[in-house]
């Protein structure tokens, strides 16, 4: 009787801490996709940068491209994950990222409307920065808390 416990005990336990890797597996990857995407946007951003310092609107546009591919359904793709960065009020995180993507898209699509409009690129400098800026709050936001709920 006693060997059967203990090898009904061994077995719970393998298969908890099997469950609990699996579990682990799928947040990196989740966390994994959410860089991923990340690195788009700062690529994006970089070329906008770049097209608009250049004065070369085949960068800008190239930018916008990026940038469009890497908000499409961003919070379905990584909202879950984005709770995760603040566990004490999970509703706030994802809040915060829902306002920024929305701002985002505002300014990428003023970008979008203004590359072929005129040679001056000032206003897409100025949604540049509006893009920049949101990102920057957000991950204040998002990684000061992260931070704090590490051990």
């Amino acid at each position: 009787m006693n060997r059967s416990v203990s090898i009904l005990i061994a077995s719970v336990l393998t298969i908890s801490v099997t469950a609990a890797g699996d579990i682990g597996k799928e947040e990196l990857a989740s966390t994994s996709r959410l860089k991923n995407t990340m690195r788009k946007f700062a690529t994006g951003l970089d070329q906008i940068q770049k097209g608009i310092i250049y004065n070369n609107r085949d960068r800008i546009e190239m930018g916008v491209r990026v940038m469009r591919q890497a908000k499409k359904n961003f919070l379905k793709r990584h909202g879950e994950i984005l709770k995760k960065q603040m566990p004490d009020n999970p509703q706030l995180a994802y809040s915060l990222a829902k306002k920024s993507a929305e701002q985002i898209k505002k300014y990428v699509k003023m970008m979008n409307s203004q590359i072929h409009n005129t040679d001056d690129f000032s206003k897409i400098a100025t949604a540049y920065s509006g893009v920049f800026d949101q990102c920057v709050k957000c991950h204040q936001k998002l990684r000061k808390n992260y931070l704090k709920a590490q051990p």
